[in-house]
Parts: C-alpha cells; structure tokens; sequence
C-alpha cells in the first residue's frame, strides 16, 4: 500500500498488485506520474494500480493546485451534473450479529442495522432519527423501507457522513440488499442510494492543519460535545459492562463519554429481554442520542464551507456494490 498526497494537498492510499518491485522502486519526498491509475473497490484503497499498467514515472513537483475561496463562487456548491443543492448529514449504527462481536462490511449476514440518522445541512428542524426498538429482523426491515422511502425522494442529493470512507453507506446498501424483495422492502431499494452524491470531511483537517475532524471544528468555533453517559439515569453502572480485560486503565472505566463499543453492549440491553435493573425510556434516549451525534457537527461544516466542493462522486461511480 502506498501512501500519497495528490497535488491539491490530498492524502491518498494507492494499492499496488505487485508492490515487491513497484514500492522499492519510489523515494519518500519524490513526485511520481501512475499511468493508467482506476479508482479502487476496495475499502482499504482510494485507488488501486494495476499490474498491467505501463509504469510509474518520475516527474518534477508539480504547482500546487487549491480551490478558490468560496466567495469566488457563483456556481453551487456541487457541480457535478445531476447533483441537488440538497445536502444530508447521514449517520449509521450497526448492530453485530457475529458471536466476535466484529462488524465485517463486506458480510451483510454478520450484522444489522441498528439505527439511522438524516439531518438537513441547510435546513432549520429536528433530525429524523430511525432506531431498532424490536430485535425481530422484522423490525430492522420496518426501519430500512423508512430509510428507502426517504432516499427516494432526495436523488442527486449528496450524503455526508463522518470518517473518510464510504463504510456507513455501504452497510446501508449491503442491508437493504439483504432485505428487498421481501414483504416489507421492494426489489432493487439499495438503488436509491446510487442516485446520491458522497462526501466527507477528509479535506477539513488538512485545511486547517488540525489533527483531527473534532480539532478542526473547534477551530472554527463549532461546538462538539460527546454524549455522556452520567447525563441519562439508564439504571446499570458503565462500570459493570466496562473493566473487562479490554480495558486499558481504571480511568477508561469511569470515562462518561459514551463510545460506539458502549453502544454494541447498550443495544442489546435495549432489544434483549426486559430487564427490570434497566429504565428502557433513559437507555432508549442515550442509544439515540449517540446514533445522531455526528449529525450536527456535520451540518455546521457543511454550513461553514469547509466542506470540499468538488470530487463528491455519485455513489454508482463508487462502487457501491
């Protein structure tokens, strides 16, 4: 695997099929030319380099290219043909259904979905927040015909989630895959999302030169505040599903904020037989309250344009399959 910086200032994992010869071959520091370079389907790579390519060639650094500042835009924020100007921050939640408890994207039988989150990027109102409240697989097929119903009316919308990949939405498709053509869920419903647009905010801390997302948006004054676990009276202390081997010192136990491994063990508490140690109406606050909490901090960077205008592929182009 190679790693690379484009010259627009993006950092890129490049797969080599023969990286024995190929990666001997580049010097640290050095810019290279990949002919016949193809976007990858992988979801460790952003693109991939054939074995059948005609090579690599060493070039001189290249001018650095930027986007102009936003203001210097009269176009919309997207231009690619058949895109919306509609922007959706998206969250998804997974609930493992392996006994390791791992959530493997490209085995759509090792897990679930457990919730689904909308927020309009430029749009007052409430966040849609879709959540598992039944552990039937019934219930998981209700809440994804809500999701494909709403897709279906947002085409060429451009979806954007946390992170710097497209696992949220392909989980979402490989579910929704799973379960159309069933009673509940019509043949071909995953194809909604192909209709859509995909970004996230990789760029935003290159940007700014913070280290993270969370670091970046702090530097622009958005506030980000963690879901804590002392907020909600569930009933159960974090201490007694916490210190396990896993942890790592005493204070990760009592840390309040709530983390998605905090999430897979509270999910189940949730949708497992009722248990009266367990106030069913604070857990269920706390589940949703995690699932959604990405939804702001998303929707204040689209609305301060840091977002990246440009390259948001149409979902199909991606791969999403």
């Amino acid at each position: 695997m190679l790693h690379c910086t484009d010259i627009e200032g993006t950092e890129l994992r490049v797969a080599v099929h023969d990286p024995s010869t190929t990666e001997s071959s580049l010097e640290p520091g050095e810019w290279y030319r990949f002919n016949r370079v193809v976007r990858s389907g992988s979801l460790g790579a952003h693109l991939l380099f054939p074995s059948e390519s005609d090579g690599i060639e060493r070039i001189q650094a290249p001018e650095p290219q930027t986007h102009p500042p936003l203001a210097e835009h009269d176009t919309p924020w997207l231009v690619q043909l058949g895109a919306s100007d509609e922007r959706i921050a998206v969250t998804v939640q997974p609930r493992s259904t392996d006994e390791t408890g791992n959530v493997r994207v490209e085995d759509p039988e090792a897990y679930e979905i457990a919730a689904v989150c909308f927020a309009y990027c430029d749009r007052s109102g409430d966040a849609t927040v879709y959540h598992r409240e039944e552990p039937d697989p019934r219930d998981e097929q209700l809440l994804l015909e809500h999701v494909a119903e709403d897709l279906a009316d947002e085409e060429g919308a451009t979806l954007v989630t946390r992170g710097y990949d497209r696992v949220p939405l392909e989980m979402l498709y490989q579910r929704l895959a799973q379960a159309s053509g069933g009673d509940i869920i019509e043949a071909g419903a995953e194809r909604v999302l192909e209709g859509c647009f995909h970004a996230t905010p990789e760029r935003v801390p290159i940007g700014s030169e913070a280290d993270t997302v969370v670091e970046a948006a702090r530097q622009l004054d958005i506030e980000v505040d963690p879901v804590l676990l002392s907020d909600y009276d569930i009933g159960i202390d974090r201490t007694d599903w916490r210190g396990g081997v896993d942890a790592t010192s005493p204070s990760d136990v009592s840390d309040p904020r709530m983390t998605d491994s905090d999430y897979a063990t509270l999910v189940e508490r949730y949708l497992g037989p009722e248990d009266g140690s367990v106030d069913s109406e604070q857990l269920a606050r706390c589940l949703k309250a995690h699932a959604s909490a990405d939804l702001g901090l998303l929707r204040e960077l689209v609305a301060h344009g840091t977002m990246d205008r440009l390259g948001c592929l149409r979902l199909s182009e991606r791969r999403l399959k």
